[in-house]
């Protein structure tokens, strides 16, 4: 509830522009201040750069374990050991449990 009429006097002292004033005693000697921005790389992170450079070199697939399957698939050379299967399997589900 408000006790009054509201009053509207204009913009509050404080709130109105100073005038301009100069931003220091020599504006012409900012040429000496600025400097040039440098940057640094660190040895660990050129490293880093040239890991991930040849890393992205590497194929997702490796094509001669892809044939070398194939051509155990193929000539009939291929043996399947259901114990480590089985044992893998278990593993992933503890795994997946745990996570």
């Amino acid at each position: 509830m408000i006790g009054g009429p509201i009053r509207i006097d204009g913009i509050a002292p404080n709130a109105q522009l100073a005038p301009e004033k100069s931003q220091g005693k020599n504006p012409e000697r900012t040429e000496e201040v600025l400097t040039k921005d440098q940057v640094t790389v660190s040895e660990a992170a050129k490293n880093i750069a040239r890991l991930m450079v040849e890393v992205s070199n590497i194929p997702d697939i490796r094509a001669d374990k892809v044939d070398e399957l194939k051509n155990t698939i193929n000539s009939g050379t291929y043996e399947v050991k259901g114990s480590e299967i089985a044992g893998k399997m278990i593993k992933e589900a503890l795994i997946d449990k745990l996570v």
